[in-house]
C-alpha cells in the first residue's frame, strides 16, 4: 500500500504529539495509529530516566503543593500486548529504534510481528520517523501538577495502615495499581501499598515534618494521568500521632482516593478522530477545541483567514453544527479538577 495514503494518520500523529501531552500518556493512542502506519502484531515503548537524576520540582496548582514521584531506575515501560494473545515463542520479525535528545538515548521503540512479511526499509524510515515525534513530546514534556483540566474516567480507594499495609483495596484501585506497576516493571502484590502511594503516606504520617507538602501526587499513565490524595480515617489520626509518636501512627488508618484523568486535550484529538477531516481541518478542530475558537486556530497555525474560514465550515459541517459554540458542546465534554 502506497505510503502516501497514510496522510490523515500522520498527521493525527502530528497533532497528538504537538498537543502539549507527557509521551507516557498520550503513547495508546499514537501506537493504535503506529499500528496503521507500520504493520505490527506488538508494539513497545521503554522510557528511561534522566542521568543523572535530579529531584522532581514540586508543582504548585493554586495555592497547593503536590507531591510528584521520582522515576524508577529502570525508567518507565509501556506494552500495548493487552489487545492481543501474548506470544509463546519469540517474535518472527522486530523492528527497534531508538530515542534521542541531543545526543542522548532517552528510550527505544520496539515492533513485533509473529508472523508475515519482515520488516523492509520504509518500515524503517516510518519508525525513525515516529521516533522524531517522541522525541518531540519528550523535549516538550509538561510539569505535571494535580489539579489539571480533564475528564475522570474512573475512581478508586485503598485503605492502608502508616507503614504502609493495605487493609482494603477497591477492585478499581487494583487494577489502576496493576497498570502502575506493569508500567514500572513492578508486581503488585496487594499486600503493601507501591511507592507512588507510600510517598503519600508518608505525608500524612510525618506531616509534622513536612508541614509544607500536601499528601497529594500526580503521575502520568497510559492513557491518562493518575492523581492521589491521602488523609487520615480518624479525627484523633494527626493528634495521635503527637501523641504516640510514629509507632503509634503506623498503626492508624490512611485513605488514599485516586482519580484516573484523562487531559481535556488528549479527549479533544480523540473526539475528532471520529470524524472524517483532512489533515488540515482536523487541526483546526484540535486547536479550536483546545483554546475555545478559531483564535486559537489562528494562532497555532500558519494559514490564510480565507484557508481558515474554509477549513472552520468543512469541520461545522462534518460534526453536524453550525457554529463553535455547538462544535465546543461536542469537543470538550465536562470537565473536573482534582
Amino acid at each position: 500500500m502506497s505510503r502516501k495514503k497514510n496522510s490523515r494518520q500522520w498527521a493525527r500523529l502530528r497533532i497528538l504529539c504537538y498537543a502539549g501531552l507527557d509521551l507516557m500518556t498520550i503513547v495508546p493512542d499514537a501506537f493504535g495509529l503506529v499500528r496503521e502506519l507500520i504493520p505490527n502484531a506488538s508494539a513497545h515503548l521503554v522510557l528511561r530516566p534522566q542521568l543523572p537524576a535530579q529531584p522532581v520540582p514540586e508543582a504548585v496548582q493554586d495555592g497547593a503543593v503536590f507531591s510528584q514521584v521520582l522515576p524508577p531506575p529502570e525508567g518507565y515501560f509501556y506494552s500495548d500486548h493487552a489487545n492481543f494473545t501474548a506470544p509463546t515463542a519469540p517474535p518472527v520479525h522486530v523492528l527497534e529504534t531508538a530515542l534521542e535528545i541531543g545526543g542522548r538515548k532517552r528510550g527505544e521503540i520496539v515492533l513485533w510481528r509473529e508472523e508475515g512479511p519482515a520488516f523492509d526499509h520504509h518500515d524503517e524510515e516510518d519508525l525513525e520517523r515516529v521516533a522524531g515525534y517522541f522525541a518531540q513530546v519528550l523535549r516538550n514534556a509538561p510539569e505535571l501538577g494535580a489539579g489539571g483540566a480533564g475528564v475522570i474516567e474512573d475512581e478508586a480507594m485503598l485503605l492502608a495502615t502508616g507503614d504502609g499495609q493495605i487493609l482494603y483495596l477497591s477492585d478499581s484501585a487494583g487494577a489502576l495499581l496493576d497498570q502502575l506497576a506493569a508500567q514500572e516493571r513492578q508486581t503488585f502484590d496487594r499486600r503493601t501499598v507501591p511507592p507512588f502511594c507510600m510517598r503519600l503516606v508518608e505525608s500524612v504520617v510525618h506531616g509534622d515534618r513536612y508541614p509544607w507538602l500536601l499528601p497529594l501526587g500526580t503521575l502520568a499513565m497510559g492513557g491518562g494521568i493518575l492523581e492521589a490524595r491521602a488523609q487520615w480515617m480518624s479525627v484523633g489520626g494527626a493528634a495521635a500521632l503527637h501523641a504516640d509518636g510514629d509507632a503509634g501512627a503506623a498503626s492508624r488508618t490512611v485513605g488514599i482516593f485516586m482519580k484516573f484523568v484523562v487531559p481535556l486535550p488528549l479527549r479533544i484529538w480523540r473526539a475528532i478522530g471520529s470524524v472524517e477531516l483532512s489533515p488540515q481541518q482536523a487541526e483546526v478542530a484540535f486547536w479550536m477545541g483546545v483554546g475555545g475558537g478559531r483564535e486559537s486556530a489562528r494562532a497555532n497555525m500558519e494559514v490564510s483567514d480565507a484557508v481558515l474560514r474554509d477549513c472552520v465550515k468543512a469541520v461545522y459541517e462534518k460534526f453536524g453544527c453550525s457554529s463553535e459554540a455547538g462544535l465546543l458542546e461536542q469537543l470538550r465534554p465536562a470537565i473536573s479538577r482534582m
